[in-house]
């Protein structure tokens, strides 16, 4: 699943690429994927210019200076390609938008992902990415914030992975920021001391810049279809079972974390 290295690199490159162009026509294939009729869909969209594009949480949001907002989510996974010559447009899609100069975007959902409309009126309670947590890319993501964020009597690995907490982060990240951070996942939010706080931050920041400075994971290509540089052998602890942890040698191991499971060292990251 894309997070957000993936999705922060996804948005400035869609701002990028698609402000100022106006949109066509839209082409839905997949009618599930969005949260009204395909013909009140288009003739909201078609026409409008494009503002710009941001990113919250692990949601894209493509603004539309007719007042509409495109929200779209890549799910378990996404291709979400540029096009300049119709003829090269990828010929597999679940959405495909074209835009007034004949360029345009595919969408191919992996697994599952959603296309959604909102207007600016509706946009901060809309249900999906109203609520979702300032993310660590934000200049007034700091320890202080982060810091202030820690209540309630559950485990850290799910308060840092619910969106409404903070933004953006996922299983595949959590799994090397618990690690750095020498903390276990399943360590109640009561226990955290000081230390614990300051280190967990300190590796979230770590794991997830380090990431964005390699192009993100490359599972997941860009809207050119240009893979990231982050690979698998990047990654410390996480899909790493069996290996020897990298700090003192003994064996990576899976445990289930709640609804997830995670990769440890039980040395490096005693209970």
């Amino acid at each position: 699943m894309a997070e957000l290295p993936e999705i922060s690199k996804f948005a400035k490159q869609m701002n990028e690429t698609f402000k100022g162009k106006k949109i066509a026509s839209l082409e839905v294939v997949q009618e599930k994927c969005i949260n009204v009729p395909v013909k009140e869909f288009s003739d909201r969209i078609t026409n409008a210019e494009i503002f710009g594009a941001r990113y919250k949480g692990k949601w894209m949001i493509i603004h539309l200076k007719n007042g509409e907002n495109i929200l779209i989510s890549v799910g378990m996974g996404g291709d979400i390609l540029y096009y300049e010559d119709p003829a090269k447009a990828s010929e597999k899609y679940q959405i495909k938008v074209s835009f007034s100069d004949d360029t345009g975007f595919t969408i191919k959902y992996w697994w599952f992902g959603k296309f959604l409309i909102c207007d600016d009126n509706s946009l901060d309670n809309e249900p999906n990415t109203g609520k979702i947590g300032m993310d660590p890319f934000d200049d007034d993501f700091t320890y202080e914030y982060f810091r202030s964020l820690f209540k309630g009597k559950g485990q850290v690995k799910a308060f840092i992975l619910d969106q409404k907490n903070i933004g953006g982060i996922g299983n595949m990240y959590a799994h090397d920021i618990f690690f750095k951070a020498k903390i276990h996942p399943q360590k109640k939010i009561a226990d955290m001391t000081e230390e614990n706080s300051r280190a967990l931050y300190d590796s979230i920041i770590s794991v997830l810049r380090y990431s964005e400075s390699k192009g993100a994971f490359s599972y997941e290509g860009d809207i050119f279809g240009e893979k990231g540089a982050f690979t698998i052998d990047d990654l410390l602890a996480g899909y790493r079972e069996g290996k020897p942890c990298p700090e003192c040698g003994s064996p990576i191991v899976q445990i289930k974390t709640g609804g997830t499971s995670s990769f440890i060292c039980e040395k490096c990251q005693m209970l």
